[in-house]
């Protein structure tokens, strides 16, 4: 390999570099690097495959502005002359999708309540069946019935009978609709008394209370602790009602 240096242009990059570095010495290099050689064998490649266009072929009028201008070379067949014209027409191309896949005026009757209602638009634009209910509290309700539907609550249906429901409006009326605790508005009733089969299903007034639902949790919280040796029991409800021992059954 000749020591002469042999300083010639890259024909991609432009860098001057040695050929005489490369190819045995003979100054035949071309190319800088091996990455200027693949460019160059890309762009060959690209010429083969499309071959270029004459201004006149690459003169387009623009679809926004109306502009005529002449289209780069691999992209002959452009709609737009820049890009704030290309965004219009992307923006126009997007309001002309909404109107005919969503439809954002239309109208659908809620799965719930049955009320004809009008979808929001970001609804619309989601999906035709994203929105199934007019308001919050239909979707609740719906939601609430088919976690019961799934998750069955067992009852013995002694709350369900046509006697209770007639002892618990006497009860609430009895006590002018104010809870015997704190006196604020209530629509609880308690049964004060429900150990025993026969006194679950006693719905007399005399074992009725009303109570409002802060208050009803708050009797049936009782606490089970253990004192010296001893299990205490404690309870507001023992308060309530003025108990002082209890019997274990």
């Amino acid at each position: 390999m000749p020591d002469v240096m042999q300083l010639k242009p890259c024909a991609v990059c432009g860098v001057e570099f040695d050929a005489n570095s490369r190819n045995l010495g003979k100054g035949r290099q071309t190319y800088c690097s091996a990455k200027c050689r693949r460019t160059a064998d890309n762009r060959r490649h690209y010429r083969r495959n499309h071959p270029q266009r004459s201004e006149e072929e690459l003169r387009q009028v623009c679809v926004i502005c109306g502009v005529t201008f002449v289209a780069h070379y691999a992209h002959p067949n452009a709609l737009t002359c820049s890009v704030k014209c290309n965004e219009a027409r992307m923006n126009a191309e997007r309001k002309r999708e909404s109107a005919t896949h969503y439809d954002i005026a239309g109208r659908m009757e809620c799965a719930e309540c049955g009320a004809v209602f009008a979808r929001s638009k970001f609804a619309a634009k989601t999906g035709i069946r994203a929105q199934k209910f007019c308001s919050s509290k239909c979707a609740m309700k719906s939601s609430h019935r088919a976690f019961n539907q799934r998750s069955p609550r067992k009852s013995d249906g002694r709350l369900k009978t046509a006697a209770w429901k007639v002892a618990r409006a006497k009860a609430i009326e009895r006590d002018k609709g104010l809870c015997r605790v704190c006196g604020k508005a209530a629509r609880h009733v308690h049964h004060v008394l429900y150990r025993t089969e026969a006194e679950m299903h006693d719905h007399d007034q005399d074992n009725l209370m009303t109570l409002c639902n802060p208050c009803h949790n708050t009797l049936h919280d009782i606490k089970i602790g253990k004192v010296n040796g001893e299990f205490v029991i404690s309870g507001a409800v023992f308060q309530f009602l003025g108990i002082t021992a209890v019997k274990v059954v």
